[in-house]
């Protein structure tokens, strides 16, 4: 080869040498800069390539199980000793027998993670599981935080966050037979915005989503998900939102600047603000496990809302759960009151909130009174009829977790919620559950038309 021809390939390959070191640094640079938008802790997915740790030893809760009257049912249909958390659950309008779950689950091997889907048609007795995660943009390996919607024709919409390990997409795959297969799967979001901790609700023939990148976005579909409006600014400051859909409005509560606050819309893309309540920063607590204050909402057929939260307001109470509705279309709300009645300083969280066809309510919670450590947990809940005054509270759980009993996140991270459907006089529970020394979801079929069990006033 000619020694001047020689220069110029060698020349040439340094050139591309040199740009390909400046284009990853511009994207390490960029992912650096969209990182910090996220920064609060409770705000982050879990790491990419979280280790299963080798000499992990088992560390179950303690405490005898104890009788209920109803069955604890395991929803994820694996065998590994792999991590299922964070069940987000949908009801289906027309049959409440027939529900589908949505949750975190960890690989087998390689510390990656995906969002899985769980359907059953006879009220959570029995589980099959299907995977909503069909197109894989730009290599994206990893997915995280499952919401899941029915829509007016009976199709599911599954919503979660794609990511690699860096900033995520929004994705939202259809299913046109219960969950089962999934058909479609659209990108709500592009992957240079960092969305985060997506939330999907159907009504009024549109889907709406909603996600956060230090802002509270939302955006609307009016062709089944297949497209989708350019995002609009909620709050600047929001986060954390639960939508809920009544007539032509969408009703989206979410946290902002010490409150949880309410936007109103009947268009998906203009919105009202209003507060619904002031809220305290959570109390410190044994646990090493992230939570934070995720507002649970509900709205019944007269357009009466609910809206339930952790809450740190009761120092040397421990962390509550409080609640509040409004009966005149939210514009007033009653004062919080606390739904936990323990008495004690134990730790009440990740609430949930379901309204049943009959108008009752009922709200579920992480509870830990039964350890007098304040760190093995428990699931609660209380039930009213008339969404005013509320039971006893009902223990669901026939075993406690303890969150360290899981090779995999080893007590960093059980979700950030948990969940709660309505059925016909029976109210279905889901958490994650350390019981069989890792971490799976869990459900139970609660009769409220009943005598309850394990009942605290």
């Amino acid at each position: 080869m000619p020694k001047n021809k020689m220069f110029t390939m060698v020349g040439l390959a340094t050139l591309l040498v040199l740009v390909s070191a400046l284009a990853f640094m511009a994207r390490a640079n960029s992912s650096a800069s969209v990182a910090q938008v996220s920064s609060d802790p409770d705000l982050e997915v879990p790491a990419a390539n979280m280790s299963l740790s080798g000499n992990w030893q088992a560390r179950p809760a303690t405490g005898a199980p104890v009788s209920l009257g109803f069955a604890n049912v395991r929803v994820n249909t694996d065998g590994s000793q792999e991590a299922q958390n964070e069940p987000f659950v949908a009801v289906d309008p027309g049959n409440s027998k027939h529900m589908v779950v949505g949750a975190n689950n960890w690989l087998p091997g390689n510390g990656h993670y995906e969002v899985f889907a769980y359907v059953t048609f006879d009220g959570g007795a029995t589980w099959a599981a299907s995977q909503p995660y069909i197109n894989r943009n730009a290599s994206r390996i990893n997915a995280a935080d499952p919401t899941v919607a029915f829509g007016r024709n009976g199709e599911v919409y599954f919503a979660f966050v794609a990511l690699n390990p860096a900033q995520g997409a929004v994705a939202v795959s259809r299913s046109n037979d219960g969950g089962r297969t999934w058909a479609s799967q659209s990108w709500a979001t592009s992957f240079t915005g960092a969305a985060d901790k997506p939330a999907v609700a159907a009504g009024n023939g549109a889907l709406y989503l909603y996600f956060q990148n230090g802002s509270l976005l939302g955006s609307v579909s009016h062709d089944g998900g297949a497209t989708w409006s350019n995002a609009s600014t909620i709050d600047s400051a929001g986060s954390n939102a639960a939508p809920v859909v009544s007539g032509n409005t969408v009703n989206v509560f979410y946290v902002s600047n010490g409150s949880i606050r309410l936007a109103r819309s009947t268009d998906g893309v203009s919105y009202n603000l209003s507060k619904v309540a002031s809220v305290v920063p959570l109390q410190p607590r044994p646990t090493h496990y992230r939570a934070s204050i995720y507002p649970a909402a509900g709205i019944d057929a007269s357009g009466n809302m609910y809206v339930a939260w952790a809450d740190g307001r009761n120092l040397g109470h421990g962390n509550d759960i409080l609640y509040t509705r409004s009966v005149s279309g939210g514009n007033a709300w009653s004062a919080p009151v606390t739904v936990n009645s323990d008495g004690s300083s134990a730790d009440q969280l990740m609430p949930s909130l379901a309204v049943g066809r009959d108008g009752s309510v009922t709200v579920a919670w992480l509870d830990n009174r039964n350890d007098a450590a304040n760190y093995n947990y428990d699931v609660y809940l209380a039930h009213s009829t008339n969404g005013a005054t509320f039971g006893g509270n009902q223990r669901v759980t026939n075993v406690a977790s303890n969150p360290d009993n899981d090779p995999r996140t080893q007590g960093t991270m059980i979700g950030d919620y948990f969940a709660l459907g309505a059925g016909d006089g029976v109210a279905h529970a889901f958490w994650t559950d350390t019981r069989n020394g890792n971490e799976d979801i869990y459900t139970a079929a609660v009769p409220m038309n009943a005598p309850a069990t394990g009942l605290q006033k």
